[in-house]
């Protein structure tokens, strides 16, 4: 039987990948692990970033045809993981300020982007990360949330060329509106 969990992962990975299974397959030991990841943050409006991921449940609940009730007997009964607040950015950025430009920059796009930035995007395979690849996986998670990556945000979630202050000290959704200029060539933001 397919479970609650099991259907909002999925319902996730088709927010990032669409119908992109060969992409999905490849990346899916990652995928998991960032699923199991909670996400952790030290600038208090990053709070933000969580209270998205916890509406993402929501959001899946009301697409998918589950109550409140059931959301929240289920999903809710843990902190938002890293993928979840991940998914919510992406969600929310094509909402809020890509819903109505002429752009082509999928979410695809953008979360290669962040395993780039992160320095997982080497970690291919469709089961269980081990040995050197979680070794690779769980440093770049602590490089993370120490926020010990570089000025420009390499090792964070965004990297970007100019930043206009140092990445490390940015909140989340900063990050992600420097990296869209960036990538949008400035047209847009």
């Amino acid at each position: 039987m397919i479970t609650i969990e099991d259907q909002y992962f999925s319902w996730m990975l088709e927010k990032i990948f669409e119908k992109d299974t060969q992409e999905i397959d490849r990346r899916l030991a990652v995928l998991r692990e960032l699923n199991t990841v909670i996400f952790e943050f030290d600038i208090n409006t990053d709070e933000n970033r969580q209270k998205d991921a916890q509406d993402l449940r929501y959001l899946f609940g009301d697409e998918c045809g589950y109550s409140e009730a059931e959301v929240c007997r289920t999903l809710d009964m843990q902190a938002p993981t890293l993928l979840e607040v991940i998914v919510a950015l992406l969600v929310r950025v094509q909402e809020s300020v890509l819903y109505d430009l002429d752009v082509t920059i999928t979410n695809k796009d953008i979360f290669l982007d962040i395993l780039k930035s992160l320095n997982i995007d080497h970690i291919i395979g469709s089961y269980n990360l081990s040995g050197d690849q979680a070794t690779d996986f769980y440093n770049s998670i602590g490089i993370l949330y120490r926020r010990e990556y570089t000025y420009y945000g390499e090792g964070g979630l965004f990297t970007v060329n100019n930043p206009k202050d140092d990445m490390r000290n940015t909140e989340i959704w900063y990050q992600f509106m420097w990296y869209l200029n960036e990538k949008l060539g400035g047209r847009y933001l």
